[in-house]
């Protein structure tokens, strides 16, 4: 019988997993020492069931992992026959490929590891790159949030909205929630220095005055990227412009910056929780998980 095992960065998503899927939580004692050391124990066995753990691992990245690699353990020390890795955002999944000689490969050596612990599936959601995935030598599952960013955006009150990918790589995924909102959708092209990481986004004019624009993305971090894509949009005199996104980091005050930089709202999702969160994944996972519970099983 599966169990869900929550992890510290996901309470509020373990919780509407669990009302959601049907799966009994097990409660998890966690605290942290002195020293900043994590501490996780499952305070009652397993007894042979499938332990589902739910462990995002977003900022501070290298902790959340270790939380997830403990969870992980304490759940097969607890007698689990069998345990399912859910990270709904993956940390160092945009280190997906070497740029430079000698560089480390990091979503390699994250994959490497969980699968070393005895991880048999893993879950995540709008990973940043599909072949981090291929680094899992189990079944590893990406599950799709932007339908469910797209219905929450549906229940507002849009004037003639246009969807806007700030990078014309992410643009597919603009193109399926602007499908679900029965409007269009355009894109800007930006250029992004490998060494300094630094975002230039190219000028482009857009018919958007007077009409709602929704920028949409897998993950806001610094807002760079966003914030660039703002001020060319504002230039054309639209009613408002929000921002949606998958994963919000939110990293160096991104949220001030991006408030200033003319964003009304800012949507995301619950892999990360946060103040933004107004949208959950819990459904989008749980029907993921039930196949991949019946392949297992």
């Amino acid at each position: 019988m599966p169990i869900l095992v929550p992890g510290p960065a996901s309470p509020q998503l373990s919780q509407r997993l669990s009302e959601i899927s049907g799966l009994s939580e097990v409660k998890v004692s966690y605290r942290v020492f002195p020293d900043g050391e994590s501490y996780i124990r499952l305070e009652e066995p397993l007894k042979g069931d499938v332990a589902v753990v739910v462990q995002s691992c977003p900022p501070p990245q290298d902790k959340r992992l270790i939380e997830l690699l403990q969870l992980v353990d304490a759940s097969r020390r607890a007698g689990a026959s069998k345990v399912i890795a859910v990270a709904p955002y993956l940390a160092y999944s945009r280190q997906d490929k070497v740029f430079l000689n000698y560089e480390a490969l990091s979503s390699e050596i994250v994959a490497n590891v969980l699968c070393a612990m005895g991880v048999r599936a893993f879950v995540t959601v709008n990973v940043h790159s599909e072949a981090v995935l291929k680094y899992f030598k189990v079944k590893a599952v990406n599950v799709d949030a932007f339908s469910e960013i797209a219905s929450y955006i549906k229940s507002l009150d849009l004037k003639d909205p246009v969807v806007l990918s700030p990078d014309r790589k992410r643009h597919p995924e603009a193109v399926r929630v602007a499908q679900r909102l029965g409007c269009e959708s355009a894109f800007l092209d930006k250029r992004r220095d490998p060494l300094t990481g630094s975002v230039v986004t190219e000028e482009k004019a857009l018919d958007v005055m007077g009409r709602d624009v929704i920028i949409v993305d897998d993950i806001i971090s610094t807002g760079g990227t966003i914030i660039n894509a703002a001020r060319i949009v504002s230039k054309n005199k639209p009613k408002r412009i929000m921002a949606a996104c998958v994963h919000g980091l939110y990293a160096a005050n991104a949220v001030e910056k991006l408030l200033a930089a003319g964003i009304s709202e800012l949507i995301s999702t619950d892999t990360i929780e946060s103040g933004t969160s107004k949208v959950s994944v819990a459904g989008a996972l749980s029907s993921s998980l039930r196949q991949v519970m019946e392949d297992l099983l």
